[in-house]
C-alpha cells in the first residue's frame, strides 16, 4: 500500500498490536468502556484488550453490545432488507446520513449477526479529538477523511481518499462503508453530492462507467421513526441562518454519538439496493455523468425511504392538512405534539417539522 493512503487507513494487522498494549494504561479509554459498560473493572477490561488480535477482534469485544444495547433500549423494531439480492463480499455501501454512529454500525451489526466480515467506515477527521479517539477509531476498522486544508491540500487528500477506497475493494476485497455527502442530513433531505462522486472518479481513469463499477455501489437507505438528534440539528441550522456559521464546542461530536446511541428511535428500517447502471444513460462526459448518477442515487434512497407516522403527522401540522390521517391515530399525534414541546422556540419547532417532512415530499416528487 502506498504511504500516502496508508495514512488514513484502519490499523494493519501489524498495528493493531501496539494500539491496544498503549490502551491498557490509557486511563481515558478506561473510563469510556466503564461508561458504555459499569460492571466491567479495570482488570477485566485489560483481558479483553489482551485477548484481542484483530480489528475485528476489538470491534466485537467492545463495539457491538453498545449497538445491541441501543436496538434493544431504545428501537421498537428494526428491519434490514435488501443484503441477499447481491454479492456484499467486496463493495461500496453508499449511505444517507443521519446518525454519526449507527448509520453505519446497524450495518456492522447485522453483518456479525449473519456471520459476514465487518466493512471499513469512513470517519472525518473532525471526530478524533484526541489519540485515544484515533487509535479507537482505527481499531474500530475506521479510514480518515480529511476535511480541512487549503485547496491544494483538500484536492490531495480526495485523491488519496479515492485511491484508498479503490485499493480497498478492488485489491484488498474489502467492504467500505461511507456517506453520500458530508456531514448529517440535518434538514430531512438526502441529496447526494455530485463531489463525493467526483472523488470516487479521481482514481478511476478515463471510463466513467468502468471506473463507477469496479467500486461495486450499493446505496443504503436508513428510516428512523424518531430522528435522532433532531432539535439539535434544526437548532444549528437556525444559528448558520442567523449567523452565517455555527461553530461547534470541542466534544460536541461526541455529545451526539451518545446521544443518538441513547435516544429513542422508534422503528428504524435499512434498505439496500445495487446501483445498477445499465439503466442510466451515461456519455462519458464527467459533469453530465456525476449529475446523473447522483440523481439515481437520490431516487434510490428517497424511493427506499421507509415513511413513519411521525413524517405523516409532521406533515399535515406543517401544511395544516389532514391529508396523510389515516395513517395514524388521534394518540399518535398527540404523542408527536408532545414530542415537538421539546423544542426551544418556534423556528426550530417549524425546523424539526420541515425534517420529517422532507421525505415524503421526495416521494411525492418520484410520481
Amino acid at each position: 500500500m502506498d504511504e500516502s493512503i496508508k495514512s488514513i487507513a484502519p490499523y494493519s494487522d501489524s498495528e493493531v498490536s501496539q494500539a491496544l498494549i498503549s490502551l491498557q494504561t490509557n486511563e481515558e479509554f478506561i473510563k469510556s468502556v466503564q461508561f458504555f459498560y459499569p460492571s466491567w473493572s479495570r482488570e477485566n477490561i485489560i483481558l479483553k484488550l489482551q485477548s484481542c488480535k484483530t480489528c475485528a477482534d476489538f470491534q466485537v469485544s467492545f463495539i457491538e453490545m453498545i449497538i445491541k444495547n441501543s436496538i434493544n433500549n431504545t428501537m421498537d423494531s428494526l428491519e434490514i432488507v435488501g443484503l441477499d439480492t447481491f454479492d456484499n463480499s467486496n463493495c461500496l455501501y453508499l449511505s444517507n446520513h443521519r446518525d454519526i454512529f449507527l448509520d453505519s454500525a446497524l450495518l456492522q451489526n447485522h453483518l456479525y449477526d449473519i456471520g459476514k466480515p465487518f466493512t471499513e467506515i469512513s470517519l472525518g477527521d473532525n471526530l478524533m479529538v484526541n489519540e485515544t479517539m484515533k487509535k479507537v477509531a482505527k481499531l474500530n476498522n475506521m479510514f480518515t477523511v480529511l476535511r480541512n486544508g487549503s485547496r491544494s491540500e483538500i484536492l490531495k487528500n480526495s485523491i488519496n481518499l479515492s485511491e484508498y477506497l479503490r485499493y480497498s475493494i478492488a485489491v484488498k476485497k474489502t467492504s467500505s462503508w461511507i456517506a453520500h455527502r458530508n456531514g448529517r442530513t440535518k434538514d430531512g433531505n438526502d441529496v447526494t453530492s455530485p463531489g463525493l462522486l467526483k472523488m470516487l472518479l479521481l482514481s478511476g481513469g478515463f471510463d466513467i462507467e468502468k471506473a463507477i463499477l469496479e467500486l461495486n455501489i450499493v446505496i443504503s437507505t436508513i428510516s428512523y421513526e424518531y430522528e435522532p438528534c433532531a432539535f439539535e440539528k434544526a437548532n444549528e441550522l437556525s444559528i448558520v441562518e442567523k449567523e452565517g456559521k455555527y461553530q461547534k464546542h470541542e466534544f460536541e461530536n461526541i455529545y451526539s454519538i451518545l446521544k443518538g446511541i441513547n435516544e429513542k428511535k422508534g422503528n428504524v428500517k435499512l434498505v439496500f439496493e445495487k446501483l445498477d447502471l445499465s439503466k442510466l444513460s451515461l456519455l462519458n462526459n464527467r459533469k453530465q455523468d456525476v449529475l446523473t448518477i447522483s440523481k439515481e442515487i437520490d431516487r434510490i434512497i428517497h424511493s427506499n425511504y421507509q415513511l413513519w407516522k411521525t413524517n405523516y403527522i409532521a406533515y399535515d401540522i406543517l401544511y395544516n392538512e389532514t391529508k396523510f390521517q389515516n395513517y395514524y391515530s388521534e394518540k399518535d399525534f398527540q404523542d408527536f405534539k408532545n414530542y415537538l414541546a421539546k423544542s426551544l422556540n418556534d423556528d426550530i419547532y417549524c425546523r424539526v417539522l420541515e425534517m420529517y417532512s422532507y421525505p415524503i415530499k421526495n416521494k411525492l416528487d418520484l410520481n
